[in-house]
């Protein structure tokens, strides 16, 4: 399931945000105030569901007129890991990029992805970098 932020209902944004603290927050040890920011409202939101449970999630922010999705805050519960549930995510994630003829994906993908996102597609563009004290690399999605 994907909205835009202002469709969400209250119990899917605290869903969201409660995932994405319980993955970066808690268990990467990412400051809070760099979790939640103002991109929020600008992107859509990928909702993966098991039953009640929001299982994974990712946000998708449109730039360049929307030729471009900028993908970031992926993230899958520690529960719900180890179960195909991330490449679930991601198909939703590269399908909804392809929905627009010519739309490509770019993200800051953990260094220590790199492989399970190329993998699924993508391909790293430049060298590693750190972005909240994590090594990171710039990858990007053209139409699977």
């Amino acid at each position: 399931m994907i909205k835009p932020f202002g469709a969400l209902s209250l119990l899917e944004l605290h869903a969201c945000y409660k995932l994405r603290g319980e993955v970066f927050v808690v268990g990467q040890q990412i400051c809070c105030e760099a979790e939640v920011d103002e991109i929020d409202p600008r992107c859509h939101h990928v909702m993966l569901w098991r039953g009640g449970d929001l299982a994974g999630t990712a946000r998708l922010l449109p730039i360049e007129g929307g030729a471009v999705v900028k993908v970031g805050r992926v993230a899958v519960g520690e529960g719900y890991r180890g179960r195909g549930l991330g490449r679930a995510l991601m198909r939703g994630v590269q399908a909804w990029i392809d929905g627009v003829p010519g739309r490509t994906g770019v993200m800051s993908a953990q260094a220590y992805l790199e492989g399970w996102y190329t993998q699924l597609g993508w391909r790293s563009v430049g060298g590693r970098y750190d972005e909240a004290q994590i090594p990171h690399v710039k990858m990007v999605y053209e139409r699977g």
